[in-house]
């Protein structure tokens, strides 16, 4: 896309959440929406909580956890809600196949090596990140790959290091772990207590929570679209009733995406959240860390591409 035709791009979607929101009486009551979503969004949900509750007069009510989990609340466990958003684009064709025949993606993220406050070797980290964690007083902390995308990207990114200079890193440093969490927000206080030198999450959440951190290589950091991080994968337990089955997933770039389920959403109020996320909200992710999508693009059936045509680019069917 050229720069002219962002930038064009950019302007109708600009006077058309205007005219969405002027178009709102003053009056309307507010709107409950319920959203599913990676607790790596819980910051830029929190910031604009009230604004959307004032322009969209929408009252979002949110539920943090690992996206695998947020799936599975709607594919085993039978909950709904309006909206899901996920930090792994391709969990829609994945984990919710047949509960889901869309999505939109609307950002990209990067991951870094957060430090925490009482971070032993930080100096050596900076110049040579694998050989500083691998020492012997160095306590590391990780997310659970079964739970959450930031799980397999962390061993992602550990795999894609040893092709770099550094064998067996990942096996060394999963044996490492002290900590092993649920997702990404229960990262922040322990590095910010103490309790571990070293994470490795999304950029996004380091600069949300204020935490210091080491950029990665982008060989290694899963952040530029155009990459081709195939060279790594993992495998790893598909949590569900049949826990023995297995999945494996391979290096590619975290991409932020969202969805409506199919059954027993609001579809109508959903697509004004996702409106008021994908045009009032890009600043608001900026200042989260998250890199927008300029436009956003939407993969699915080209008939449910129609509530979206002044928001995304149509970019084909959803097969990935």
């Amino acid at each position: 896309m050229t720069k002219l035709r962002i930038a064009i791009f950019v302007a109708v979607i600009s006077v058309a959440a205007a005219a969405t929101y002027y178009a709102l009486p003053r009056t309307s009551a507010t709107i409950k929406v319920r959203i599913f979503h990676a607790a790596g969004l819980s910051p830029l949900l929190d910031q604009i909580r009230d604004r959307c509750r004032l322009e969209a007069r929408l009252s979002i009510q949110t539920e943090a956890s690992g996206s695998q989990e947020a799936c599975r609340k709607l594919t085993e466990l039978g909950r709904d809600c309006d909206l899901i958003c996920l930090a792994d684009n391709g969990l829609v064709t994945g984990l919710l196949n047949g509960h889901c025949r869309w999505r939109i993606d609307f950002a990209t993220d990067r991951l870094v090596l957060a430090v925490g406050k009482l971070a032993k070797n930080v100096a050596a980290a900076e110049q040579d990140w694998p050989a500083a964690l691998v020492q012997p007083n160095v306590r590391l902390a990780r997310v659970d790959e079964n739970l959450a995308p930031i799980g397999y990207c962390t061993l992602l990114a550990w795999k894609l290091q040893e092709t770099d200079g550094s064998p067996g890193l990942c096996d060394r440093l999963v044996q490492k772990c002290d900590v092993v969490v649920d997702d990404v927000s229960k990262l922040p206080p322990l590095l910010k207590s103490g309790q571990v030198d070293y994470a490795i999450m999304y950029s996004s959440t380091a600069i949300a929570h204020s935490i210091r951190s080491i950029e990665l290589s982008p060989q290694v950091n899963l952040g530029q679209r155009d990459r081709d991080y195939g060279a790594a994968s993992v495998t790893f337990r598909k949590l569900s009733v049949d826990s023995s089955k297995r999945v494996t997933v391979r290096g590619k770039p975290i991409v932020w995406t969202l969805s409506i389920p199919d059954r027993n959403a609001q579809p109508e109020p959903a697509r004004r959240l996702i409106r008021f996320l994908l045009i009032d909200a890009r600043l608001a992710m900026a200042d989260n860390g998250l890199a927008p999508l300029s436009p956003p693009v939407f993969y699915g059936p080209r008939d449910d591409f129609g509530p979206f045509t002044d928001v995304a680019l149509y970019g084909g069917l959803l097969t990935q």
